[in-house]
């Protein structure tokens, strides 16, 4: 689970009063109300992009044995 932020806002009291009552009766928390709508009004997440492990090491190591077997593999599988 990811860490929540801490937020203060600013609100009208009788919008404060009123979103409250929102919430009472979904059975939900304001903030909980107030995520909710922050969450819609941002739209769907960005996807994260996951990167393998030669992507991400790729011209970062460098071999000194061109010459082992075991090094050519690791060349050939990685396309190094």
């Amino acid at each position: 689970m990811r860490m929540k932020t801490r937020v203060t806002l600013t609100v009208d009291p009788k919008v404060s009063h009123r979103a409250k009552d929102v919430a009472r009766r979904q059975g939900i928390s304001l903030s909980a109300l107030v995520e909710k709508l922050l969450a819609e009004a941002s739209g769907p997440p960005p996807k994260e992009r996951r990167t393998t492990f030669s992507q991400r090491w790729k011209g970062q190591m460098q071999l000194t044995d061109q010459t082992d077997e075991r090094t050519a593999r690791l060349r050939a599988k990685y396309q190094l």
